[in-house]
């Protein structure tokens, strides 16, 4: 196939040649190659001459000469006059003509090489980049000016970079040429700030036009390679709009959280792991851009289209009361589903950290697939390189359970775990079981995944699948990597005083309507370690229904500690910091310890209780002194009462949930 047919089947067709020596008028920049001559000029200049010039430039006549030759206002008048000057500017531009001339050559040598190989061309100055750049190949001069520095190289760029911000999903093939011998050391730089592909990209010294074999050569390569080119140039502009749109989606998520949210992530997690916090969040926001990232449909839909090349012939909060916590959590853990459009090999239908689960079927009882359950999940832990053409004659895998997420299962603990996982529209976890170690041969995954049986439901990130790997095979634990964010789940807290006859009385708070947040996290020892926290307006409005309760309404035993909670500032930093409800038992209520009290005689300042639905009756003496104010705490609906309620709780055998036993003492 020749050239000229290689060209016309890549569709390379018009091409656009752009040199300075197009332009009919020198700059101030061209000019400064006059040097000496300026001053020669400006000495010879008569009255007449000035007047001359200032009739078509008025601002000559109060401005220095030096500010005037650096004005391209001025040049254009100069140059436009050089007839009328007596001969005093033909000196002035005699380099200038003669540069001109020469680059004029090699521009008509290229013209003359692209017409010759069916190529329509156009030629343009400085002005090309305000017009719709629709060639399919551009020559552009490295230095525009005879000065060939490097505010020259800049204008070239930066007028290039213009032209083609239209063409970043389609730009045309570039051959950058000059006359320096700075070209190969610049042409890096040029193409890293330009933004071009580096297979749709080559460079020409301007003297090997004059014989023309390098120019084809180099056409040549460009014309190769333009289909891979496209289809890189399509990849990276989906990357480039895809990840502002990232970026923008994960900030909107981090903004969500609070400065209550990020104490509690702190004293739950990072106090015990002794991590900075300001590294933790940029860890996790790096793994929530990574999912939104993977998100983005056209970077996978442009990433798919690479896996057609053959060869590669181009050379070398507001978080709290909700699940987003936990959704934050799954996005840190798994890649996107978009993602797994992209397959580890070309050959394997698994990839390193590949989760598969059984799909329900009559199919599934007659083949492999009968030994796992619905809700048991396997995860591939072969390593990538011997996935790679069906390496390894079985596939490692590691099984587990997957289980629903909730405050008791939620665990920090030294079990093996993946704490949350998004699969079907919910979130789950998966408990991994270390000695439970399979295999599978290719021809029974190629059987399950052919007649569905078998799924791959999501991938890990590495970080993880290379955690649960290296317990598997070495039994070490986590090094540097990124503890998960605590969970969270709703509840529903009300909040009472305690009357003259010592019975709860429910407190007007219209703030708790919001709810409240049970944060699941670990202690310095790894046990659960749960709290309740209040939104901002909860804090705000239960103060200031403790501070309107009428004292002569309140136990007399009990206005010690209700004052308490007035004068000071404990209640609010407890329920701001975070509310301890660990070990709440269905037999008493658990007490709130003040923060400043113990001088003023008030150690304990309230009472919190769990779960209580029905009507509360008189408290035993023994609460009454301490009930400054009550807090009752149930889960919100849907959260699943009796599930959330072991998290926080100690199973008792008493068979009732109600008030604590009365024992006939007095009250109040």
């Amino acid at each position: 196939m020749t050239l000229a047919e290689l060209l016309a089947e890549r569709d390379i067709r018009r091409a656009l040649v752009v040199d300075d020596s197009c332009d009919v008028v020198p700059t101030a920049v061209d000019m400064r190659v006059a040097g000496d001559e300026w001053a020669t000029f400006s000495d010879d200049l008569t009255e007449k001459h000035e007047e001359l010039i200032a009739e078509h430039y008025p601002p000559a006549r109060d401005r220095r000469f030096d500010e005037l030759i650096e004005d391209d206002a001025y040049v254009r008048v100069v140059w436009e006059l050089r007839d009328q000057l007596d001969g005093l500017a033909d000196v002035l531009f005699e380099i200038y003509d003669a540069n001109q001339a020469a680059d004029t050559r090699y521009v008509n040598l290229v013209v003359e090489h692209l017409n010759a190989l069916g190529i329509t061309v156009e030629t343009g100055g400085r002005s090309f980049a305000d017009q719709e750049i629709t060639a399919d190949l551009v020559v552009i001069d490295l230095y525009f000016g005879s000065g060939q520095d490097d505010a020259s190289m800049v204008e070239s760029k930066n007028l290039l970079t213009m032209a083609l911000r239209t063409r970043l999903k389609d730009p045309p093939l570039v051959i950058l040429m000059s006359r320096s011998e700075n070209l190969e050391a610049r042409r890096d730089e040029f193409r890293d700030d330009v933004g071009l592909i580096d297979s749709g990209f080559r460079i020409l010294r301007k003297a090997d036009l004059e014989e023309g074999t390098r120019f084809t050569v180099q056409l040549e390569r460009l014309a190769q390679n333009k289909t891979e080119t496209l289809r890189l140039a399509r990849f990276f502009a989906a990357l480039n709009d895809g990840a502002t749109h990232a970026a923008r989606n994960a900030l909107v998520l981090m903004r969500r959280m609070k400065l209550s949210d990020i104490v509690q992530i702190q004293q739950l997690l990072l106090d015990v792991e002794g991590e900075p916090t300001g590294s933790y969040l940029v860890d996790v926001f790096d793994r929530v851009f990574q999912h939104e990232l993977e998100g983005e449909r056209n970077i996978i839909e442009a990433a798919v289209s690479l896996n057609e090349f053959s060869t590669a012939q181009h050379p070398p909060p507001y978080l709290a009361g909700s699940a987003e916590l936990q959704e934050l959590v799954a996005r840190t853990l798994t890649q996107h589903s978009e993602r797994l459009k992209l397959p580890g090999s070309a050959e394997s239908l698994v990839s390193f950290g590949d989760l598969l689960r059984v799909v329900p079927s009559d199919v599934a009882k007659t083949d492999g697939a009968t030994s796992m359950s619905p809700d048991s999940i396997r995860l591939v832990l072969t390593p990538a390189c011997d996935l790679q053409r069906r390496a390894a004659p079985r596939v490692l895998l590691l099984v587990g359970s997957l289980k629903e997420l909730t405050p008791q299962t939620w665990s920090y603990g030294s079990g093996a775990r993946t704490p949350a996982i998004a699969l079907d529209g919910a979130t789950y976890w998966v408990q991994w079981d270390l000695k439970h170690v399979d295999t599978a041969s290719w021809d029974e995954l190629d059987k399950q995944f052919a007649n569905g049986t078998l799924k791959m439901v999501a991938r890990l990130r590495e970080s993880h699948a290379l955690e649960l790997q290296q317990r598997v095979l070495a039994g070490l634990g986590r090094v540097g990597l990124v503890s998960p964010l605590p969970a969270t789940f709703a509840l529903e807290v009300e909040a009472y005083y305690l009357d003259t006859e010592g019975v709860p009385a429910r407190l007007a708070v219209p703030g708790l309507d919001d709810g409240a947040v049970c944060f699941v996290g670990r202690d310095e020892r790894g046990n659960q370690n749960v709290r309740l926290v209040l939104t901002e307006r909860g804090c705000d409005d239960l103060e200031t229904a403790i501070s309107e309760v009428n004292p002569q309404l309140v136990a007399e035993r009990a206005r010690k500690a209700l004052s308490h909670t007035r004068e000071s500032s404990d209640l609010r930093q407890i329920l701001s910091s975070g509310l301890v409800l660990k070990s709440l038992g269905a037999e008493g209520w658990k007490e709130i310890d003040s923060l400043t009290g113990n001088d003023s005689g008030v150690p304990k300042m309230g009472l919190v209780a769990w779960g209580y639905t029905q009507p509360l009756v008189a408290l035993e003496s023994r609460y009454v002194s301490k009930a400054g104010v009550i807090i009752v705490v149930r889960p919100a609906p849907g959260e699943g009462a009796a599930v959330i309620a072991d998290v926080v709780r100690e199973r008792r055998s008493s068979p009732s949930r109600t008030l604590p036993s009365q024992s006939g003492e007095p009250r109040g």
